[in-house]
């Protein structure tokens, strides 16, 4: 690294820049032993950072430790550093932009900053407490942070963005060229080689020199737009204050920021740390609009971080790679000894699952993970080594879905499962104690393991108490239940069914999952009904906001959210969509009809709610005769859920203009209109008016007994007609003659077009309804019903000539002979 930086080729790899002698001269104070101030550079979560920042304490030995983390976390850090926390942790910052600062939505804001066991900035929290000395945070706090950085830039990119977030440092044209001149595939690839393995088996003050050149010139390739843009700037304003601050109070001062700061800090500070940039004007946040809580985290959640560049990939790896330094305390073997960990474990779980891999594989994936590191020109093996090895050893052929699972095994262990946890006096978010007093009261284990939870809804109070409970906590995306039987109402599906089975699960995810709604509630209740509150104002059709009207009434605040139904009510004004409208009366409806089996009495917003819904159809109902064919049956299903709505007490007076909207409907052009639709609108006024089999009769006669065109949309018709009033066949023989007719007239390409359409109308009827309809067919013919059920028995040569035949398809399909037609 050092001759690749530094030697004659670094001009085919920069052309002809270079940092210039003032750059020079500030990276030659950055790592003083003597002076007033020690800058260590890292990269969050290194393994090598680390090692070598424990040499630094013991060389250098401060009297004071700052650290880059925002300050308004300044009382929790002797909850990261207690002998009680065990890592993986975070610390979980949140903002409120209540006074919109940041936008007029007014919206939440939240970030998480890990600690693992390999991370430099929790080592220095732990070894400043055992040697007695102070340890701060300088950073600006999270929403001063916020406030200074750019929309979509820095840390308000991403849904979890991490505070961490070292992308300036691997992003950088710098960077790119580096990996093209060396050959590497990614920036993590490059970092690992030249710091992570390289970097262990160099002098302290050799890795540090290189870290600060690399971060420089990676600096010194990121326009200065960008660093502003990026709060990048702003915090070094800030940290570098702190730390001349700091330097009146103490004489040896140990600051660990990350990489890419450490020049831009010394630019700011003189020799003897008088700080030289422009002074910061803040914004005087509260602790109510800003604040921050530890966690107990997850690998996994660390992990996932890193599609924002938060520190380093696969943390499981060098995790273990840490471990083999710490005990043996020496550099060499410990990278070595990680992969051939991580492939015995990968192979014993593999073959606890059934997958081919033997120790035969394990012994050749170790043999090439060296041969691959020699050829790279690396110390040791690393993560990429390992990757590429068990890539070649554990997989038997093309990698595939069905192959691939030994590499997701690996992939699994070199993430890893560690879970952290916090000192028992921590501070937490109040809403994490309300989940753990609500598992509490209903019994719910905060165990790994899975438990099966029944629940009797409609006979103990305390059942569905836990059921709307365990819908809070789906909707707040925790995962911690999953149903597993039960009435699915967001699906109108099974709503018969009176028990519910759920699958509970606790892990370390369901308290961050928890943390990340904190802002909206100190309760999962509060909580939940704030965010559905949020989305319910957000909402942009009558099928959505409806939709959320079902959370609600599960989570069990139907009844106490008059916010809900007003944000129903504008949705329903506002949509003009047919089908939008559709799905929004099914699931109003629906909620109508289970209120009180469900304890919510307070049914007067459902009533408004259909009653406006109700309306906006039948201004749209007329316009719908011609839909199109995939859209059929949806508007079937709205026509009979109007009808039934309009049958029961207090809709009545609706009847009326639901005939009158069909009947104009109705009078389109026979040629233009849906044959569906106009079957199952003419079963709807049947049910609703007198006297209408007449003209019911005559319309059917013109589909089944007309022209070969009119012929090819009967089925459809009746398909339409039977599923709103199939009690019309069986009023009298009419309609089975002609039926008859149209099959007896039909040949067989003609049977056979109509044939999937018949199956579909005939499918609408019951099992008992279907045997008095083969009783009415038998009559028509002649036949007895008995007469249907028994055939003619078959002789013994024609069941012998069967067999024949049979064997002889067989024999025919398998090649044993030629089948000449």
């Amino acid at each position: 690294m050092e001759p690749l930086l530094r030697g004659e080729e670094i001009s085919e790899i920069m052309g002809s820049e270079s940092l210039g002698a003032p750059w020079e001269d500030v990276l030659e104070r950055a790592a003083s032993w003597d002076g007033p101030a020690f800058f260590f550079p890292i990269r969050h979560h290194s393994p090598a950072c680390t090692f070598h920042l424990k040499k630094v304490f013991e060389a250098y030995r401060p009297d004071c430790v700052l650290i880059e983390g925002p300050e308004n976390a300044a009382p929790l850090l002797l909850v990261l550093s207690s002998p009680d926390a065990k890592a993986p942790m975070a610390l979980y910052y949140f903002y409120k932009d209540t006074r919109g600062l940041l936008g007029k939505d007014k919206a939440d804001y939240k970030c998480y900053y890990p600690f693992l066991d390999t991370s430099p900035e929790l080592f220095a929290l732990r070894e400043a407490r055992e040697r007695g000395i102070p340890a701060r945070f300088v950073d600006l706090a999270y929403g001063e942070i916020l406030l200074g950085t750019a929309k979509d830039r820095g840390i308000r990119k991403g849904e979890k963005p991490g505070y961490n977030d070292d992308y300036l440092l691997s992003r950088s044209r710098f960077v790119s060229l580096l990996c093209d001149r060396t050959g590497l595939r990614s920036f993590d690839e490059f970092w690992e080689k030249y710091f992570e393995i390289q970097g262990l088996f160099m002098d302290t003050d050799a890795f540090i020199r290189q870290m600060l050149f690399y971060c420089a010139l990676s600096r010194s390739h990121t326009p200065e737009e960008e660093l502003l843009e990026d709060g990048c700037i702003l915090r070094e304003r800030r940290m570098a204050m702190r730390i001349s601050e700091a330097a009146g109070e103490y004489r040896r001062i140990l600051v660990v920021t990350g990489g890419f700061h450490t020049s831009g800090l010394l630019s700011l500070l003189k020799p003897d740390l008088t700080y030289t940039g422009q002074k910061l004007t803040l914004h005087g946040l509260t602790d109510a609009e800003q604040g921050a809580y530890p966690l107990a985290y997850s690998m996994e959640a660390a992990d996932a971080l890193n599609g924002y560049a938060s520190g380093m990939p696969s943390p499981g790896f060098y995790e273990r790679v840490w471990k083999g330094l710490t005990e043996t305390g020496e550099a060499a073997g410990a990278y070595e000894s990680a992969v051939l960990h991580q492939l015995t474990a990968a192979g014993r779980e593999a073959r606890r699952k059934k997958e081919g891999i033997s120790s035969y594989d394990v012994i050749c994936a170790f043999s090439m993970a060296k041969g691959l590191a020699a050829l790279r020109g690396k110390r040791e093996p690393g993560l990429y080594e390992l990757q590429d090895a068990a890539l070649s050893s554990f997989v038997k052929g093309e990698v595939s879905l069905s192959t691939d699972r030994p590499l997701r095994i690996l992939r699994a262990i070199n993430t890893g499962t560690a879970a952290g946890a916090l000192p028992k006096d921590a501070p937490r978010p109040p809403i994490l104690s309300d989940f753990e007093e609500q598992c509490r009261r209903f019994g719910f284990k905060l165990l790994g393991a899975e438990q099966m939870v029944t629940l009797e809804l409609f006979t103990k109070k305390k059942h569905l108490a836990a059921s709307r409970f365990l819908y809070q906590m789906e909707f707040l995306d925790t995962r911690f239940g999953t149903r597993k039987k039960g009435a699915d109402l967001l699906g109108n599906t099974d709503r018969s069914r009176i028990r519910e089975i759920w699958s509970v699960r606790f892990a370390g995810s369901v308290l961050a999952a928890l943390a990340d709604v904190s802002m909206s509630g100190g309760t999962v209740r509060e909580a939940a009904k704030a965010v559905l509150l949020r989305r319910a104002l957000d909402a942009r059709s009558a099928r959505e906001s409806c939709r959320l009207m079902v959370n609600g009434f599960l989570m069990g605040f139907l009844g106490e959210t008059a916010a809900l139904t007003e944000a129903a009510r504008q949705s329903l004004g506002a949509d003009g969509d047919f089908f939008s409208l559709t799905g929004g009366f099914a699931s109003l409806q629906m909620l109508y009809e289970l209120r009180t089996l469900y304890g919510v009495e307070e049914a007067g917003s459902l009533s408004e709610l259909l009653k406006i819904c109700f309306q906006k159809l039948l201004a749209l109902l007329p316009s719908m005769g011609s839909v199109e064919q995939e859209k059929e049956t949806d508007c079937m299903k709205c026509f009979l859920s109007l009808y039934q709505a309009a049958g029961r007490p207090g809709f009545l007076q609706l009847r009326q203009p639901l005939g009158g909207a069909l009947s104009r409907m109705l009078e389109q052009d026979p040629e233009q209109i849906n044959p569906v639709l106009e079957g199952a609108a003419l079963g709807i006024l049947y049910g609703m008016e007198h006297g209408l089999e007449e003209r019911i009769h005559r319309i059917a006669a013109g589909y089944l007994t007309g022209t070969a065109k009119k012929r090819g949309k009967s089925a459809r018709f009746l398909r339409g007609l039977f599923y709103t009033a199939r009690d019309l066949i069986f009023t009298g023989e009419r309609f089975f003659v002609l039926i008859d007719t149209l099959l007896a007239r039909a040949d067989a390409e003609e049977f056979m077009a109509l044939l999937p359409e018949l199956r579909m109308a005939f499918g609408y009827f019951t099992p008992l309804e279907t045997d008095r309809l083969a009783a009415k067919a038998a009559k028509l013919h002649g036949v007895s019903k008995k007469e249907l059920l028994y055939g003619r028995p078959v002789s013994p040569l024609e069941y012998d000539y069967g067999e024949y035949l049979d064997a002889f398809a067989e024999r025919a399909m398998a090649g044993n002979m030629r089948l000449i037609l």
